[in-house]
This record gives C-alpha cells, sequence and structure tokens, in this order.
C-alpha cells in the first residue's frame, strides 16, 4: 500500500516504530537475566507483542494496516523465534484493517501463529503451518492450519493464548472457532472489517 501522509507523520510513526522496538528489546532483556523460567516466559510474551505492534506501527498508513505486508514481515520472525526448521506458510490477499481494528487482528494472528508453530507439529517432526489471511463480504478472514497432534478429547483447561484470541475476537466483534481431530487443528476468525 502506498502511503500518502502529511509531511511528519511518516517521521512519528517511525519513532514510535522504534520506542517500541527498544521496549520489546528490553524486556527481551529482562527475560534473559530472570532467574524464573514462567517470569522469563511471560516476559518474551510481552516482548513478542511489543514487537509486533512495531511492525504494525511501521506498516500503518492512511486508511489502515497492511496485512499481507505485516505478515511478510512477520513470518521470518515467527519462524525464528517459535519453530526455525517449521515450514511456515503465508497466503495474504490484499487486506487492509482499519486502524480501529488493526492491533487487535494483529495480536489474534501472532498468538495463533505462534501456538500453532510451537504446538502443532507432529511428534519428532518440523511439520508446516499455514496461515490465510482474506476478505469475504467486508469480513476479515483469517485460518491457521497445522499438522500437529490435533485437540485431544478433554484437553485441560484452556490457557492464556487461546483465552487471549477469544477476548480478542470479541472485541473485534468476530467469530473464532478452534477445530481438529486426531491430526493437525483450523483455527479460524471471522470478523468485521
Amino acid at each position: 500500500m502506498e502511503r500518502a501522509e502529511a509531511p511528519g507523520v511518516a517521521e512519528t510513526r517511525h519513532r514510535m516504530a522504534n520506542n517500541q522496538q527498544l521496549l520489546a528489546a528490553l524486556a527481551r532483556l529482562r527475560a534473559q537475566r530472570s532467574s524464573e523460567p514462567e517470569a522469563a516466559r511471560q516476559l518474551l510474551w510481552i516482548a513478542d507483542a511489543i514487537g509486533l505492534l512495531g511492525v504494525l506501527e511501521r506498516r500503518r498508513a492512511d486508511g489502515g494496516v497492511d496485512f499481507a505486508a505485516l505478515l511478510a514481515e512477520m513470518a521470518p520472525i515467527w519462524r525464528r523465534r517459535y519453530a526455525p526448521k517449521a515450514e511456515l506458510v503465508i497466503v495474504a490477499d490484499d487486506v487492509v484493517a482499519p486502524d480501529a481494528q488493526a492491533a487487535t487482528l494483529a495480536l489474534i494472528v501472532q498468538e495463533l501463529t505462534a501456538n500453532a508453530l510451537i504446538h502443532g507439529r507432529p511428534i519428532g517432526a518440523e511439520g508446516r503451518v499455514e496461515v490465510r489471511i482474506s476478505t469475504s463480504d467486508g469480513r476479515f478472514v483469517l485460518e491457521v492450519t497445522d499438522q500437529g497432534p490435533g485437540l485431544a478429547a478433554g484437553a485441560p483447561e484452556e490457557r492464556f493464548g487461546l483465552w487471549l484470541v477469544r477476548s480478542l475476537a470479541g472485541q473485534a466483534r468476530g467469530a473464532f472457532t478452534l477445530e481438529g481431530g486426531f491430526s493437525g487443528a483450523v483455527a479460524r476468525l471471522e470478523a468485521p472489517l
């Protein structure tokens, strides 16, 4: 998406993105120095979320955020952080998310992608995760598909990541589903744009 911004706006966005990257780096450094594994894990999650928002800020332009460009920039970062040898496939139509929804949708995409890369691979294999975004009838459509062990019946109670996705989906007035059998899972979100 071409940017046609007033003078100074691009510079302000650039500075905001740089500040967010600095905050992400500080959180990552604190995580490395933590002697508590859970505290380190939580700090890394926060660092990833802040880093994503920094990238989103750089991708923001008049009219919204170009999600194809956002995913193209984030894909190598996600692979490196969560599953360096996994195959991560991004299939993205030209989707521009309005400013009011962009951060919420981006956090959902990141959480589902990270979850699939971490948990959605066959045991002892690298696996493949596909992230697909498109629009349909004025709605943002996201599908994250993996090749993992699937969703076990009677699985333990929902953890923070899926709780967060469900909460953010509600904030975006969207519908979130998670389906899977013995092999793989499909997370799907539809939300109005």
